[in-house]
């Protein structure tokens, strides 16, 4: 068999691989909803702990406290934290609150449009889901008592944003929780946002109003219900940060369907590893994180252990609907014993914003924490080729810094790649080109030794080697490149650089989406197949690299004979198949990946004809070195000798 015959089938299949695995995603299954208009609390609060909460491992071995716990529902508002706005604005974060369980209901960035081509607004990157809220304190926890007040229910109070001297804007909301009519613990939230910062900081103070000591624990949501910007393959995951023994950050990152198949939408965020401390949780859609911090008690720590329960969620606000299906974070504290007029505070850091690397490598406290973890390649192999991207794209915005356009990058990352392999190519050419030649004689030893494979595949081995042809050296250039496509296929799809970057003014004005030419009216999605794959716009490039991919094919030299009919049969489909599988496959990927490869498959088709022109001309060089002799000599032809290239004195 030829090794055409034996590669491209394998890169076939390996490319449908890749294909699954980089679709391969799942969606929430239904977490129930407590949301609706409250009025009184105490029934709600004499609710058994044990019951609705389970990360409770241990309650007092005695009856349910019946004394009632109730609290006054102030009016619900909301308020504004920082500004989108595009003039005189020192923020990058826009923020709604709500006095409803003193959470964030969206989230909204100044520097960063959603990508509407007929209005454009600033990007939000977080809303709320299913009566959901980012930062809601859902419940104050009272083991000793077996209750569980629900605070993410209650309106609590506010007096509104304040101004800070350091341009810094601050609001802060309070309740108070009152038991038999007395008051018993008071709550109160702040966030604080600082001009030109993603950082938003969270604090949450616990008084205890009480004439007796208090055993609690809050239970609250961290970030929930990020953007899903790519209806396709903008897979949403929970990766969480954790300092190993050595004192280096690792993360683990959970599949959105193995939350929902093995841990029924609620899956633990926990390490494996006793001894690794847990550092901050996220949520994350192709170029943006929600990232969420306890900060440490201690002055000295960088991890925080006062964090008991955390767990990765499933928020789905209605099940009829499809692609609506968010993720979230749901975070408890550890039971502290609070004395009479006591006061704890927990303080959180949330990062709202892009996973740019630069961004986290030159901020201490990004660099330091790990935040980089967050980038995820979402391609094949999990993070196998995670260096590989990462110093593609420090290359490329290296280039970035004198040629201003990545489109142009691209292309000359194309040059270098090709001049790089071109010594490897070339030898290739050479050795396919020699086993063409061998067909007629390969063919032979096939039908000599049909009945005996091993001596067959022996005596193949030895004419190969004889003449120098190799079948592996003929593919090898494609397998060398294969994991730059890998690699540059993840670094355009994570690199927050690509998102919106235009390579000419009129068509590819989007690397990181389609290169749509022009948009198909409303409806054709619909249409069984034909919506599927061309979607709702014409993208020309990947038809164009089919047909350089189809000319490419055309160029390469073939190792079976023509006279072996099934065998031309065979090239003459795997001519026409190879192109048509990556323009299925390629047709709505980025079109900076489909620039890439059109540019290299562009530039193999140069190559390769430039490669074969000095094939032609050598081996006619060869044959013109061989004259006749004399007749004296039976007319046979003589080998001249050959000169020195150079003369040593």
């Amino acid at each position: 068999m030829s090794a055409k015959r034996i590669f491209i089938p394998f890169i076939c299949v390996y490319l449908i691989i890749c294909t699954v695995l980089v679709f391969n995603s799942g969606i929430f299954s239904q977490q129930p909803n407590t949301g609706g208009k409250i009025f009184s609390l105490a029934a709600e609060a004499n609710q058994s702990a044990q019951k609705n909460l389970p990360q409770i491992t241990s309650l007092p071995d005695k009856p349910v406290d019946t004394s009632q716990i109730t609290a006054v529902s102030a009016e619900e508002k909301t308020f504004t934290l920082g500004s989108v706005s595009k003039k005189d604005n020192p923020y990058n974060l826009e923020l709604s609150l709500t006095t409803k369980g003193a959470a964030v209901i969206s989230a909204r960035l100044r520097d960063y449009d959603n990508r509407d081509r007929k209005n454009p607004q600033p990007f939000k990157i977080l809303s709320s889901v299913a009566n959901t809220n980012t930062l809601a304190s859902t419940k104050l926890l009272l083991p000793e008592t077996g209750k569980a007040f629900p605070l993410e229910r209650l309106n609590w109070q506010s007096s509104g944003v304040n101004k800070n001297a350091k341009g810094s804007e601050a609001i802060s909301f309070y309740a108070i929780i009152l038991k038999d009519g007395g008051e018993y613990v008071k709550l109160t939230k702040t966030y604080t946002l600082r001009p030109e910062d993603y950082l938003l900081d969270c604090s949450v103070t616990l008084v205890n109003l009480s004439g007796a000591e208090i055993k609690t624990a809050l239970n609250m949501f961290g970030p929930v219900g990020i953007t899903k910007e790519d209806q396709r393959i903008d897979t949403r995951t929970a990766t969480t940060g954790f300092l190993n023994p050595q004192d280096n950050v690792e993360a683990t990152k959970i599949n959105i369907k193995k939350i929902e198949k093995d841990f029924g939408g609620k899956a633990p965020l926990f390490h494996k590893n006793a001894e690794y401390k847990f550092l901050w949780t996220s949520i994350s859609d192709k170029y943006f994180s929600v990232i969420i911090r306890p900060v440490p008690m201690g002055p000295n720590s960088l991890y925080s252990d006062w964090i008991d329960a955390k767990y990765a969620i499933y928020l789905d606000p209605d099940t009829a609907v499809e692609g609506d299906e968010n993720i979230g974070i749901q975070l408890q504290t550890q039971t502290a014993s609070i004395t009479p007029q006591q006061k704890l505070t927990y303080d959180f850091q949330v990062y709202i914003g892009p996973k740019d690397r630069h961004l986290f490598d030159n901020t201490p406290l990004y660099q330091k924490l790990g935040f980089r973890e967050t980038i995820d390649f979402q391609a094949c192999f999990g993070d196998t080729f995670k260096p590989l991207s990462f110093f593609i794209l420090t290359a490329m915005d290296w280039i970035y810094k004198f040629i201003p356009n990545y489109g142009v990058v691209i292309i000359i990352v194309v040059f270098v790649v090709r001049v790089l392999l071109h010594p490897i190519t070339k030898r290739s050419q050479v050795s396919m080109m020699k086993m063409t030649k061998l067909g007629p004689k390969s063919e032979e030893i096939k039908q000599k030794y049909a009945d005996n494979k091993a001596e067959m595949n022996k005596q193949m081995m030895a004419l190969y080697k004889e003449h120098g042809a190799s079948p592996i050296l003929g593919c090898l250039p494609m397998f060398l490149q294969m994991p730059i496509w890998i690699a540059l296929y993840s670094a355009i799809y994570a690199g927050i650089e690509f998102r919106g970057a235009a390579f000419l003014p009129f068509w590819i004005t989007d690397l990181s989406s389609v290169d749509a030419l022009f948009y198909f009216p409303a409806g054709i999605e619909k249409i069984p197949f034909v919506g599927s794959f061309l979607g709702t716009s014409f993208n020309p490039l990947p038809i164009l690299l089919a047909v350089a991919m189809f000319a490419q094919q055309k160029l390469t030299p073939t190792s079976a004979p023509s006279t072996n009919p099934q065998a031309a049969q065979q090239q003459k489909m795997m001519l026409w198949m190879m192109p048509i599988m990556m323009l299925m496959f390629l047709y709505r990927m980025p079109s900076g990946l489909n620039l890439y490869i059109m540019a290299s498959t562009t530039a193999g088709v140069v190559e390769q004809y430039v490669i074969r022109k000095h094939i032609r001309e050598k081996e006619a060089a060869e044959e013109s070195s061989f004259v006749p002799t004399t007749s004296k000599l039976g007319g046979k032809l003589k080998k001249k000798k050959p000169k020195p290239p150079y003369k040593f004195s």
